[in-house]
């Protein structure tokens, strides 16, 4: 009962309430607003502005640069488990700071989707239907916190397994720290790699769990939009000009769905074409670590790696083939409707409407790849082929022989 009161949108209310789709996102845009990236309140100007610097300046401007500025000064240093811990997460850092200036760039499409989240909930008059609403919000709250936890544990199993062997998690280039020289340099620098990685990991499960937050409350709306084209014309009390008008109306919430699709597709089309770019690389890197190189610890550390990387892609892919089909349905549901004994004018609207309705709504990877299942699987497969490469070169043997002779 106590969570239900801190965090009561993770919770199914009841038909009765009236439906706010926005909620399904309250906790995202919450941590969004953590991120650093809004504009900063009058309230709280100045402790805003130095959370937003301290937290992007470690998370998204310092930590891929400190990643790169200590391969190049201690690689020789590394051995092969470290190397490939620390490069499997430095793509992946790399690639969620450019994600999170993307959605700083675009931030502001967030809370003009919410607002069209609004009209579509106006539209929203039966208790049935303002259910189902409730359930999508309760669900898409509940994944976010899945994500969360997720991406948290790997950050945390990560650092305590390094700190268990004497080493700090990534060995990322600090300046006037030499985490060899004291045990207090040691904690230092595990402490700002754990606040840096700490504050991506939070970043990341903004950045990727949106798309799957905001999709999740679409599905629930044209759910609900597919009931209302199914009882078109079967209210025999209603005169041919009402059947008209509601047929119209259904048209215009069409748009609004369109509307509310357009308005993140630029946002989703850079965020994930990034990601794709990167996610067979990265799981290679990690199969690679798990099976050759890995002790107990740093593998339980990777495999929660893997399963949020993931997490990344493949929950929206599997949205945007379920978004397809729900369109199918759409004109399905249409051509179900009492449309027969219409007058000409509703049968030509009628028409015109179906074919739009037979145009399914897809999400497109900076128009490159389109987002779905195929595509999450065939990025996904190149990780095989990177570890088949690393396999048929005796890279492991080599690494491993360079270190003995050490």
């Amino acid at each position: 009962m106590e969570l239900r009161k801190i965090f009561p949108a993770m919770y199914t209310l009841s038909e009765d309430l009236p439906a706010r789709s926005r909620d399904g996102t309250l906790y995202l845009l919450r941590c969004i607003f953590l991120m650093g990236v809004r504009k900063p309140p009058s309230q709280y100007f100045l402790a805003y502005v130095v959370w937003s610097f301290a937290l992007n300046l470690c998370s998204t401007f310092y930590q891929p640069i400190g990643f790169l500025t200590g391969y190049i000064i201690h690689l020789s240093e590394f051995s092969p488990g470290e190397f490939l811990t620390s490069l499997q997460v430095a793509f992946n850092a790399w690639s969620c700071s450019t994600k999170v200036l993307i959605v700083w760039v675009l931030v502001k499409r967030f809370d003009e989707a919410n607002s069209i989240l609004d009209e579509m909930d106006k539209r929203l008059t039966r208790p049935d239907e303002r259910l189902r609403v409730h359930n999508a919000v309760s669900l898409s709250n509940r994944i976010f916190f899945f994500f969360m936890t997720v991406y948290m544990i790997y950050a945390t199993n990560t650092f305590l397994s390094a700190i268990f062997i004497g080493r700090p998690p990534y060995q990322n280039y600090y300046p006037y720290l030499d985490w060899r020289s004291s045990h207090w340099q040691l904690a230092l620098q595990a402490g700002l790699e754990y606040f840096a990685m700490a504050g991506a990991c939070f970043q990341d499960v903004c950045v990727d769990c949106y798309p799957v937050n905001f999709v999740l409350v679409l599905r629930a709306h044209m759910s609900i939009f597919a009931d209302r084209l199914r009882r078109l014309g079967t209210d025999p009390a209603l005169s041919q000009e009402q059947r008209y008008e509601e047929l119209v109306q259904c048209i215009q919430d069409h748009k609004v769905i369109l509307r509310f699709v357009e308005c993140l597709r630029p946002v989703i089309s850079g965020t994930i074409f990034v990601q794709f770019l990167v996610v067979g690389l990265v799981l290679g890197f990690t199969l690679i670590n798990i099976v050759l190189f890995a002790n107990l610890g740093s593998a339980i550390a990777a495999l929660s790696f893997m399963a949020a990387v993931l997490l990344e892609t493949t929950p929206f892919c599997i949205l945007c083939n379920y978004l397809t089909e729900d369109c199918y349905n759409l004109a399905d549901a249409l051509f179900q409707s009492n449309w027969i004994d219409g007058e000409i004018r509703y049968m030509k609207t009628l028409m015109y409407f179906l074919q739009k309705l037979q145009q399914p709504i897809t999400f497109m990877a900076m128009n490159v790849f389109p987002i779905s299942v195929g595509t999450n699987i065939s990025v996904t497969k190149f990780s095989f082929s990177v570890f088949t490469l690393v396999k048929q070169m005796n890279i492991a043997e080599k690494f491993a022989k360079s270190e003995e002779v050490e």
